[in-house]
């Protein structure tokens, strides 16, 4: 491999730049990571392809990260990040202002200059490339193709030519369809909340329905009392109108029929104009008016023989009918008690078309008022309003002589109950309408926060996904398989300490020199997890180009202080580093604040004595200071991780005792059977922390 890994090509183009999901200007690491986790939402969410998974988010997210960071540590600013979905996949691109200068891994060169993310988005993308804008920018790019997605063209390899373009979202300016489905979906109201709505709009429409069939019915019942008032005061007048007639009636009796007292009787009494008013006789059958006042009677059809037939001398009131010709008249007579043969007969003259002044008794009323059971239209006596009287009505009907008066009456308003109890169904409607919103509104915002606040729950969860991805593909790249050393026996055990997570911020690696020495080295990442994972994998690559160099192992502790700052990248890392040479069995130690070894060799088990220097990240002038020991006969080291030896709420010396005890206990087994019984009593006494155990055993020849 060599730098072609990011050889020049030209970055592939979108038809439009209103499609990117993601734009930003970061400036700092902190920034870094806060936009990562604005990208994570957004590519989860609208901006993923589809058919996008868990895993595909994450290999953007990493080479999203390693990208932006080298351009921070390696180029000049202001670095720029933009993200836009394709077809089948992302396209990413950083720029930064460092122009011509090109991307290089560290890939044969001094993995002090920094660039291994570079190699690593390498590995990730399915076409890389970098090139320089219109502005004298440097833009480097990865495509980022989803997991079995195959695009038009042939994938790109280093050293081949440009990458195929990525498609253009159809439309040119719009995004890809599955994408404003998603974001339909996101604006749409939620199931929950639409059925709260219906809900409270259901109950709002019922309690309006219930509040209009009470005003119906006090409408209804406030009616119906007032045409029995009407009723009634009809009744009043009728029975005014009777008494009149049996008074004349008695007039007659007393004065044996003479029209002289009849005619001033009634003419001292009834002041009704158009009045018709007589007194008769019947001899033989045959009807003899006596004495007439008023105007001249009509009579019923068939003469007055006919009706008068009909009557008896009880002084009870008989209704002939209505009398139309010429003109409407109800006409009704009486007969006085005793053998008289007389007989009072009337004709009252009907106004049937009458008006009622708002303000007036019963002026809210449309009424009709009919002679007989029924309502008929040539039996009208009376109406105040236009037939048939229409809305709601009440019906009454009052008895009368040998008939009845039937009353039919509406309210002219609509209602009786007044405007508030008429307006109160609306009222009801309009307010619970916009109460249903309110709760409706209330319970998508509860909703869509309780998503929100569902999503931060499993933020966690979705981290240790990523990362379990993400290790994965990282898991042979950063821990190593033990290697054959001649005359040296060799094993390695490594637990991380975050569940289900296969790499961690601890490390081991064995490294042979040409004069057949060996280098082992033990390092500790402060930290868990990916974070702590990239930071040991860039000391571990470093570590190994140093000593290529041909470096000792003092000078390349020196080097990795170069590699890392507390105060910048807010991580440090303990490095314990030997060099074994097998054949004399001399070791040499350098410890950046780790711990020293332990060491079993004939009836010893003891951790050796090595001077300690500040851990690497934490600034220091001084040199690191070399132990150095020979041992001769056969020997076991074991270099170790803190996971190994420390635990909560006992001090560190009771760990490390612990650790010596079962390595003596164990010290006549193979070595891979040495290392499981120290790593058994390691998550057996419920240690969380990442755990590396490194032993090396070797025979002095004799």
């Amino acid at each position: 491999m060599s730098e072609a890994l990011w050889a020049t090509r030209p970055r592939p183009r979108l038809a439009s730049p209103e499609s990117d999901i993601w734009r930003g200007e970061p400036t700092t690491l902190a920034e870094l990571r806060a936009m990562r986790m604005q990208l994570r939402e957004l590519g989860s969410g609208d901006g993923a392809p589809p058919g996008a998974t868990g895993d595909d988010v994450d290999r953007l997210l990493l080479a999203f990260e390693e990208l932006v960071s080298n351009a921070l540590r390696h180029g000049r600013g202001p670095v720029r990040a933009a993200v836009t979905p394709s077809a089948s996949g992302w396209l990413l691109e950083v720029s930064d202002s460092a122009g011509e200068s090109p991307p290089v891994p560290a890939v044969d060169r001094d993995a002090a200059l920094g660039g291994l993310g570079l190699y690593l988005v390498a590995q990730l993308s399915s076409a890389h490339g970098w090139t320089v804008d219109d502005e004298g920018r440097k833009v480097v790019w990865a495509r980022i193709d989803l997991e079995g997605s195959v695009e038009p063209g042939p994938r790109v390899r280093p050293g081949s030519g440009g990458p195929p373009a990525v498609p253009a979202p159809a439309g040119g300016r719009r995004p890809p369809p599955a994408i404003e489905a998603r974001r339909r979906r996101r604006r749409a109201p939620r199931r929950l909340s639409i059925a709260v709505t219906a809900a409270v709009l259901a109950l709002v429409i019922g309690l309006a329905w219930l509040a209009s069939v009470v005003n119906a019915r006090n409408s209804e019942r406030l009616l119906h009392q007032q045409v029995v008032q009407v009723a009634t005061l009809l009744t009043a007048q009728l029975a005014s109108g009777q008494i009149q007639l049996s008074d004349a009636g008695q007039v007659a009796i007393a004065t044996a029929g003479q029209p002289g007292p009849f005619t001033r009787f009634a003419d001292a009494t009834i002041q009704t104009p158009k009045i018709s008013l007589s007194l008769w006789r019947m001899s033989g059958g045959q009807p003899q008016r006596l004495a007439l006042h008023g105007v001249e009677p009509q009579l019923p059809p068939g003469g007055p023989e006919s009706f008068f037939k009909t009557l008896q001398p009880d002084g009870k009131l008989t209704v002939a009918g209505i009398v139309a010709n010429p003109q409407p008249r109800l006409a009704y007579a009486l007969m006085p008690p005793g053998e008289t043969g007389l007989v009072v007969y009337a004709e009252i003259p009907l106004n049937r078309r009458v008006s009622v002044a708002a303000g007036d008794a019963f002026g809210g009323l449309d009424l009709a008022a009919y002679l007989g059971p029924r309502a008929v239209a040539d039996q009208l006596l009376q109406t105040t309003a236009p037939l048939p009287i229409r809305g709601d009505t009440a019906t009454v009907q009052v008895p009368f002589a040998n008939t009845s008066f039937t009353i039919v009456a509406a309210s002219r308003t609509g209602g009786l109950t007044g405007p508030l109890s008429a307006s109160l169904p609306w009222i009801v409607l309009g307010v619970g309408g916009v109460l249903a919103l309110a709760v409706g509104g209330t319970v998508e915002t509860l909703s869509r926060r309780r998503t929100v606040a569902e999503s931060l729950a499993v933020e966690n969860q979705r981290l240790y996904q990523e990362q379990r991805g993400i290790a994965r593909t990282l898991q042979h790249a950063l821990l190593p398989e033990v290697p054959h050393v001649d005359r040296v026996e060799l094993a390695a055990r490594y637990v991380a300490g975050v569940d289900e997570l296969e790499v961690g911020g601890d490390w081991y690696d064995v490294i042979t020199r040409p004069s057949g020495n060996c280098v082992f080295v033990v390092g500790d990442v402060s930290g868990q997890g990916l974070p702590a994972a990239t930071t040991m994998a860039a000391l571990r690559f470093a570590v190994r180009a140093y000593l290529a160099q041909g470096d000792e192992i003092e000078v390349v502790l020196t080097r990795l202080r170069e590699l890392l700052d507390i105060t910048v990248d807010h991580q440090f890392a303990t490095v314990l580093m030997g060099e074994l040479d097998p054949a004399t069995g001399t070791v040499r130690l350098v410890s950046a604040g780790h711990f020293a070894p332990l060491l079993l060799s004939g009836d010893r088990s003891e951790l050796l004595e090595c001077p300690v220097a500040p851990p690497v990240g934490v600034a220091t002038s001084a040199a690191p200071i070399v132990a150095e020991l020979r041992v001769a006969g056969p020997a076991t080291l074991l270099a170790f991780t803190d996971g190994a030896v420390e635990r909560r709420g006992e001090i560190i010396d009771t760990g490390l005792e612990r650790l010596r005890t079962t390595a003596d206990a164990a010290r006549d087994q193979p070595l891979p059977a040495v290392l499981d019984r120290l790593m058994d009593a390691t998550t057996a006494d419920g240690g969380r922390d990442d755990t590396v155990i490194l032993g090396l055993r070797w025979t002095t020849p004799g």
